[in-house]
């Protein structure tokens, strides 16, 4: 299984303090990284970078939560893999990597991380997302003026969990708010709640959490 965080261009304190929780741990050499970032609008492609077993993806486009599933479906990657989804407004447990490599993927083509919204977090199979090409490709934003109306209408968070008759949800479900309150987490001036999910040792610092509004990047 690899690992895909989706992030976008000016998400840089938040993918770094996602991936200093993730190299701290043992098991991190022993998967492949793909930093799937949005917001390059003046790149006329795809620009993939490697170092060891971080692998940067620079893309044309801002899809939102879609940026890296769609980016997955372009670069027409092997359909034998396997993937764990995240934001990068994440932050990993010690078990996290122990977890992911207990998971059976027998005959598994999505595995969503929460029995309600799951915020397009979770496994995915390259099968399936080739098999949604049609519904990620309208999902496709490559206009800064359009992208508040892309997330703020119809967005459709979690649709090929819902759509896909194999779903499965992750087991011993466990979800807890370990932030109340609203807090300044990364200190950029956007309050956020963190929740918990014990099933895969992951936190998860929201900004759209009902306040009445959404952000451009979550």
């Amino acid at each position: 299984m690899k690992i895909v965080i989706n992030s976008h261009i000016k998400n840089d304190i938040a993918l770094q303090h996602l991936l200093d929780s993730m190299k701290i741990l043992p098991e991190f050499n022993n998967f492949e990284h793909f930093i799937i970032i949005g917001g390059y609008y003046h790149i006329n492609n795809y620009e993939i970078t490697k170092n060891k077993n971080l692998v940067y993806i620079k893309c044309n486009h801002n899809s939102i939560d879609f940026t890296g599933l769609i980016t997955l479906l372009e670069l027409k990657f092997n359909e034998i893999d396997y993937y764990f989804y995240m934001h990068d407004t994440c932050k990993v447990g010690n078990r996290f990597y122990k977890i992911l490599n207990s998971i059976d993927l027998t005959n598994i083509t999505t595995i969503k991380i929460n029995k309600k919204c799951s915020m397009n977090i979770g496994i995915y199979s390259q099968k399936i997302i080739n098999e949604f090409k049609d519904f990620l490709l309208s999902k496709k934003n490559t206009s800064s003026d359009k992208l508040m109306e892309f997330k703020s209408i119809n967005y459709n968070e979690d649709y090929i969990f819902e759509n896909d008759k194999s779903n499965k949800i992750l087991d011993n479900f466990n979800l807890k708010k370990i932030k109340q309150k609203p807090v300044n987490y990364y200190n950029t001036g956007t309050m956020r709640i963190v929740e918990y999910y014990s099933n895969i040792d992951l936190y998860k610092i929201k900004a759209n959490w009902g306040q009445g509004k959404w952000f451009l990047n979550n």
